[in-house]
């Protein structure tokens, strides 16, 4: 039984983990909203099987290593360099796009999530669908580096979603460029929406007053108003990675990559990274969990003989699942749900506690594995893949 239980209504005192701020989440907010964050599609096997996937995976531990540099908090063993050392986080766990993060917190939504993203010096993937346009994120991330956190290293990306209307999508990248984006992150699974059945029987609405932000445009009313209303379009492919790489220099990040051949695309195109993801379970059910994928897209870079960071999302809820993820291959993780649940449950602070709690787990699971960088934790040997327990 999760730790809130026997908390005074709305303490945050007691929140220990993740789940923790999942269930206060879960009571604080409408069941509309609740569902429409927590579920998936279909029978929402991928989305079980995610996380399950990762409690399948056991750690096998070295011992009698020094690993006291790790209990100084501010200890720089933790810190990961991304796309060729242009981005710096304290350590590999990256805030996954997310949509409509006012829906968890009215006032404030994705403003208090990029406030907490520059003081754990990582970085916010701001969604296409986030209920508070670009512009003002990326200034209140400008204000908070000036005045709060000077030393933080954190960053800006983009996810994008290709729009029916190619001069919406061209506009969208434009406006985070000039933003201060500082990458691409292409959304490459979502030609349809998948079959969310909980939205369905909740005939999901936005609240009045909140809507996509990013996806209004008063001079040519072509973005989509309605978020219930599909604007993504179903014919982007591949030969569309050309075009977008015509009109912008950022790094192009691919999001939603699970099969080999993808993989093996993907480099012809010189992208510079790969997000193992099957968008939390929300869109094709029955897929492969991210994290038993990943280690077919490692393997064909390796046999492909080229270099490009690789991330991974989906069922992340600890420190030693994202030790898991590194120790595949992954150069880091990506957040989505545990934001919003601390989101939901203390705005801000809820983040950045959510940030911090994984940040000690990861350091702890670093120590008790025997690693004193995050180097050794790829190549120390620590997992067994398939493990059956012979009692």
């Amino acid at each position: 039984m999760s730790s809130y239980k026997i908390l005074e209504k709305n303490s945050t005192s007691a929140l220990l983990n993740v789940e923790d701020y999942h269930q206060q989440a879960k009571e604080k907010l409408d069941k509309m909203i609740y569902d429409f964050y927590s579920t998936g599609s279909d029978d929402q096997l991928t989305l079980i099987d995610n996380q399950e996937s990762f409690q399948r995976i056991k750690l096998r531990p070295k011992v009698l290593i020094d690993v006291s540099s790790h209990q100084r908090e501010n200890s720089l063993n933790c810190q990961t360099q991304l796309l060729q050392s242009t981005a710096t986080i304290s350590f590999p766990c990256i805030i996954a796009p997310t949509a409509l993060h006012r829906l968890a917190h009215r006032e404030y939504g994705e403003l208090a999530t990029v406030r907490a993203a520059v003081a754990c010096s990582t970085i916010m993937c701001v969604s296409t669908a986030a209920s508070t346009c670009m512009e003002l994120i990326a200034e209140e991330y400008q204000q908070q580096i000036k005045t709060n956190y000077p030393q933080s290293t954190s960053q800006l990306w983009f996810q994008l979603y290709v729009l029916k209307s190619r001069p919406c999508t061209k506009k969208l990248i434009q406006r985070a460029e000039k933003s201060g984006y500082k990458a691409l992150v292409l959304t490459v699974d979502l030609c349809v929406v998948g079959n969310r059945e909980c939205d369905v029987r909740n005939q999901f609405s936005l609240p009045n007053g909140i809507q996509a932000e990013n996806m209004i445009d008063d001079e040519t009313n072509d973005f989509a108003k309605d978020y219930n209303v599909p604007s993504e379009d179903e014919a982007l492919s591949w030969k569309d990675l050309d075009w977008i790489q015509s009109i912008t220099s950022l790094p192009l990040i691919l999001k939603g990559i699970i099969h080999p051949d993808d993989v093996r695309k993907a480099l012809k195109y010189s992208v510079q990274g790969i997000i193992v993801s099957n968008h939390g379970g929300r869109q094709l059910d029955t897929c492969l969990s991210t994290i038993d994928a990943l280690p077919y897209i490692i393997d064909t870079i390796r046999t492909e003989n080229q270099q490009i960071d690789v991330y991974v999302d989906g069922g992340i809820r600890r420190g030693t699942d994202i030790l898991k993820a590194l120790a595949l291959g992954a150069k880091a993780v990506l957040i989505g749900r545990p934001i919003l649940w601390g989101l939901a449950v203390d705005g801000e602070q809820g983040v950045k506690k959510v940030l911090d709690l994984l940040k000690k787990e990861f350091r702890l699971a670093m120590m008790l594995c025997g690693c004193q960088t995050i180097d050794d934790i790829r190549k120390n040997n620590l997992l067994i893949m398939n493990y059956t327990s012979k009692l």
